[in-house]
């Protein structure tokens, strides 16, 4: 009983280690695979690494009555292996060897966290270096002028060669240094300021000013980095336009097209966005320009590839449109009515200007039928009694179809070729049915050749 209440598990063996009981301090480890152990060698018990530790175990206590603790693992047949803190006592009056285990497996358990913990922080760590190192080399790469100043009194902690190359001194001068030194005395106040506002907000910051004789274009963000408020400040050379022979006069004009509370996107020959301006992105709902370049202008259209399709052929034909009347879907699906004007350019290289002003409220331009709609109501009332119901419903497909042909044509401006594809028919068909229902233009019967 004494054995018992002092261990989890108590193991009596004879001289040869073979096992002749069990005795269970901890009743959450009995169980048949342990009680399976009786008849059979205490080695053959225990995992292979823990077989010399139980040698040892038993040279130990037969030599000096008792052995000093060590952990083996009990092999258990299915399962996993059951850790043990163990000591043996040999008993020389009986001859018997008792095993004195210790249940390690919350202790085991903990030291697996331990692992995973540490193995988690030294991955995060790595991570953490591979970053640092990646925006070290973004860092000191960048076309840009880079230096990262503290947040207090504007001292420059790190420059990048762009930034030592531009203001001529060694980088040893110019580390501790203030950033304001270097600008000129009428934007002191403006860029002191821009940095105040970076310091205690959470966004970038823009301004322009003379440094070191030379007008920049600043970007100032604020991060932390070792409990430290830190500015990054990113500058370049400003310029009144980045366009090669474009004037002031006509760098004036972008910029106001660029702040125009219209809408204006310009694509390539296909329809692929290639710049878009504020206002464009506002309607639709999109935050950057990245996110729309090169996608199809088709995909903000209410009726997508046949406005498109429409409006190409049409720029094709003529080199320009005005006030399309159509509908664009922002990115959370609601419908904004507007009128496109656009125009095709060839200088300085091929691409198409879309000017897209909402309309709101106003009603949009539609084919008026409702007038043609209610005589041939009265005329098909009069059918009633003279004539089959078929041929009457035969007269009502013609007067549908005839209709639908107009709303195509009106929709498309009369491009027979753009009509005839929001019709789902063939050119060829369509002219049938212009020529049946007295709508075809002959100035326009060549097209069905070309």
């Amino acid at each position: 009983m004494v054995i018992q209440a002092g261990s989890d598990l108590a193991i009596v063996m004879d001289e040869q280690a073979v096992i002749i009981g069990l005795a269970f301090g901890n009743s959450e480890l009995y169980s048949k695979n342990l009680q399976a152990l009786v008849g059979k060698n205490w080695e053959e018990t225990v995992s292979l690494e823990s077989r010399i530790k139980v040698q040892t175990l038993l040279k130990d206590a037969k030599e000096s009555g008792a052995s000093r603790l060590r952990q083996i693992n009990v092999a258990i047949p299915g399962a996993a292996d059951l850790p043990f803190l163990c000591a043996a006592i040999y008993l020389p009056n009986s001859k018997r060897v008792v095993a004195l285990y210790r249940d390690l497996r919350e202790v085991s358990l903990l030291q697996q966290r331990l692992i995973d913990a540490q193995q988690t922080i030294e991955l995060d760590y790595a991570r953490l270096r591979d970053t640092e190192t990646r925006n070290r080399i973004l860092f000191e790469i960048a076309s840009s002028e880079n230096i990262i100043i503290d947040s207090t009194h504007f001292k420059i902690l790190e420059a990048n060669a762009r930034f030592v190359e531009i203001v001529g001194e060694p980088i040893k001068k110019i580390i501790g240094k203030s950033f304001l030194d270097y600008l000129a005395k009428k934007d002191l106040d403006t860029v002191r300021e821009a940095l105040s506002k970076a310091r205690y907000g959470s966004e970038k910051i823009e301004c322009t000013a003379t440094f070191n004789s030379t007008n920049m274009f600043l970007i100032a963000a604020p991060f932390r980095s070792a409990n430290q408020a830190l500015i990054l400040i990113s500058m370049k050379v400003f310029q009144d336009t980045e366009i090669t022979g474009v004037n002031s006069s006509q760098a004036l004009a972008l910029f106001a097209l660029e702040n125009s509370a219209d809408a204006f996107v310009v694509t390539n020959l296909q329809g692929n966005i290639l710049s878009t301006n504020h206002a464009f992105r506002k309607m639709i709902m999109v935050e950057k320009p990245e996110q729309l370049l090169h996608e199809s202008l088709e995909i903000w259209l209410e009726r997508a590839s046949i406005d498109l399709k429409v409006m190409l052929s049409n720029l094709q034909a003529e080199g320009s449109i005005k006030l399309f009347a159509t509908t664009i879907r922002d990115s959370f699906g609601t419908f904004h009515p507007v009128e496109i004007s656009a125009s095709a350019m060839t200088n300085p290289k091929p691409c198409i200007g879309f000017s897209i002003r909402e309309i709101g409220s106003r009603i949009r331009p539609q084919y008026q039928v409702g007038q043609g709609i209610s005589r041939s109501n009265e005329e098909l009332t009069q059918l009633v009694g003279r004539l089959p119901l078929k041929e009457i419903l035969n007269e009502t497909t013609d007067l549908i179809e005839e209709l639908c042909i107009k709303a195509a044509l009106d929709l498309s401006r009369g491009n027979r070729v753009a009509a005839s594809e929001m019709l789902g028919l063939s050119r060829q068909s369509l002219y049938i049915k212009l020529r049946k229902f007295g709508l075809n233009d002959p100035s326009k019967e060549n097209d069905l050749e070309q």
